[in-house]
């Protein structure tokens, strides 16, 4: 879950600007550990899979649906509170607790930077941060120029490689003769 919502938060809403991405989760990081200071906790996954869910569900086009294991299906908005209640069931009061620091902290990422842009310049990565990632000066926007130079992952997609391999072959795999069920 903390992979699906990262990597659609980074390829969707963050398009070339990785940099950007990274300043703000890094600021998301020390906003969740300013907050569990008074809670004396020491992991912080859950916090942060809180608040990465938070923008990524307030982000999602309006209407969208999930399911909670496939037996209940709701709005897709309310995902993070619902991932709060089953922590205040599984960990009680005390995991609910870190669970709604990211929550807050989610809140004041989707507020501050996609709703009402009051911190946008604080979501905008330092200069030093943009030419590691390789990123050519590209605004808070994403204007153009900005290009991941150089680095990330290509994929390929399993049915091309399928068809390709296929077609280098000239005929298929020979799996060879075989032998049938119940033959000695």
């Amino acid at each position: 879950m903390l992979y699906r919502n990262s990597d659609e938060l980074e390829s969707k809403h963050f398009s070339r600007r990785s940099s950007d991405y990274a300043w703000q989760l890094f600021l998301a990081g020390l906003g969740i550990l300013a907050l569990n200071i008074p809670l004396r906790s020491y992991v912080h996954f859950r916090a942060l899979l809180i608040a990465l869910t938070y923008v990524s569900s307030r982000l999602a086009p309006p209407g969208s649906q999930t399911s909670f294991f496939g037996l209940i299906t709701f709005p897709l908005i309310y995902l993070p509170y619902m991932l709060v209640g089953m922590d205040l069931l599984m960990g009680g009061p005390s995991a609910a607790a870190v669970s709604v620091s990211g929550a807050v902290v989610g809140h004041l990422w989707w507020w501050g930077v996609f709703d009402t842009g009051a911190l946008r310049a604080w979501g905008t990565a330092p200069a030093w941060l943009r030419a590691w990632f390789g990123e050519t000066g590209a605004g808070a926007g994403g204007a153009a120029g900005a290009a991941n130079v150089g680095g990330g992952v290509h994929v390929v997609p399993p049915r091309r490689v399928r068809e390709e391999a296929v077609a280098a072959t000239a005929g298929g795999h020979s799996w060879g003769s075989g032998r049938r069920l119940g033959d000695s």
